[in-house]
């Protein structure tokens, strides 16, 4: 797959990326999908990325994500598919998460405990 930027969605998966993701992400109002799976990026899940309020669709699993689901990811109150399985992500699940109206949340084999707040 081509990395692909079309309009409103970002297709980088299996691109090689590596380093962190720019906090500027966020500054990308009209983005409906992104999906970065399948790379080698690391660092935290910046809080910057609540500010996609048009997002449907995050796919950021396999790739090395540490530290925790940001809990203003609760904000994205359009998100449909939450796919963040396959990291180093730790910690509980944020209760904001149960606000979301999810079809589809996938967090296996990470470091997270808890249930998936109602």
């Amino acid at each position: 797959c081509d990395g692909t930027f079309r309009g409103t969605e970002v297709n980088l998966k299996n691109q090689g990326l590596s380093g962190t993701i720019p906090s500027q992400l966020g500054n990308i109002s009209q983005l409906t999908y992104l999906n970065l799976n399948g790379n080698s990026i690391s660092g935290t899940i910046p809080p910057d990325t609540s500010k996609l309020s048009q997002l449907h669709s995050l796919y950021l699993y396999d790739n090395d994500f540490s530290g925790t689901i940001p809990p203003d990811t609760g904000k994205l109150s359009k998100l449909t598919t939450l796919s963040l399985h396959s990291n180093s992500i730790s910690g509980t699940i944020p209760p904001e998460i149960g606000g979301l109206s999810l079809d589809h949340l996938a967090l296996y084999n990470n470091d997270i405990s808890g249930t998936v707040p109602s």
